[in-house]
This record gives C-alpha cells, sequence and structure tokens, in this order.
C-alpha cells in the first residue's frame, strides 16, 4: 500500500518502503495510476484474509480495515477459497493469528530494527510465502 509514482522514474508505481531517496527525488502519492494500483493491491490482500471484522480483537482499529475504507470498492473480481494457517508459536512473548496475517512484515521489521535481532522472516513465494523462523526453513 505504499505505492508512489517517482516523477523520471520507473513507468509504474513503485514501493516507497522499499526505495531509496535520492537528492531531488520528486514523489507523487495520489495520481489515478497510484490509486488503481494500491487498489490492485488490496484486493490481493483481502483474497486469504478472513472477513469476521465484527468478531475480530482488532475490529475498529485495525490498519486494514482503514484502508479498504479509503481504497476498497466493496467487491471483488475474484472468488478464491482461502487458505488456513495454523497458529505458529514463536515463544511466550508473541502472539500469532496467522490467517489475519498481510504479510506486511511489520513483526520482522520490529524484530530486527528496534529488538535488534533477525530471528523472522518471509520464506517461500508468491501465495505460499509465510512469516517464520529461518530455522523452520532449514527443516
Amino acid at each position: 500500500m505504499c505505492l508512489v509514482e517517482v516523477e523520471g522514474g520507473p513507468p509504474k508505481p513503485v514501493a516507497s518502503c522499499a526505495m531509496p531517496v535520492a537528492e531531488g527525488m520528486v514523489i507523487h502519492t495520489d495520481t489515478p495510476k497510484v490509486k488503481k494500483a494500491r487498489e490492485g493491491v488490496l484486493e490481493f490482500l483481502l483474497i486469504n484474509h478472513p472477513l469476521d471484522c465484527p468478531i475480530c480483537d482488532q475490529g475498529g482499529e485495525c490498519d486494514l480495515q482503514d484502508i479498504t475504507m479509503a481504497y476498497g470498492k466493496g467487491t471483488s473480481r475474484l472468488d478464491e477459497h482461502k487458505r488456513a494457517v495454523p497458529k505458529k508459536h514463536f515463544g511466550p512473548l508473541i502472539e500469532t493469528a496467522m490467517n489475519r496475517c498481510i504479510h506486511c512484515t511489520r513483526c520482522v521489521r520490529f524484530l530486527s530494527d528496534v529488538a535488534g535481532t533477525n530471528e523472522l522472516g518471509g520464506i517461500g513465494r508468491g501465495e505460499n510465502v509465510e512469516i517464520s523462523t529461518y530455522i523452520k526453513k532449514a527443516y
């Protein structure tokens, strides 16, 4: 959802969270092209996300709900079965609800940038990506 247009840059929107800032760079955050790209990203985020907001612990305080209200169309062109991901045990201090994970990597970045440890990361690609420990990947 961090897509932006870079003046004089690539022809399609780029992820601002993964692009280094440069001197004199001109960024556009609210163009029709950016809005359309964000709608597409949101549609893919919601494919496997359970739509049970009224009973969710984050109901009303959810970033995904806020983003859906801002960019969502309310309907999807895609009719896919939602995948079920079991809860993972990462220790006594981390609570997971992997069915609700949208792979934003906020938890990974928190551990890396704040806690100073790189124990979590994304493994797999595409629809098989999941947040896990790198130890699991070795087995």
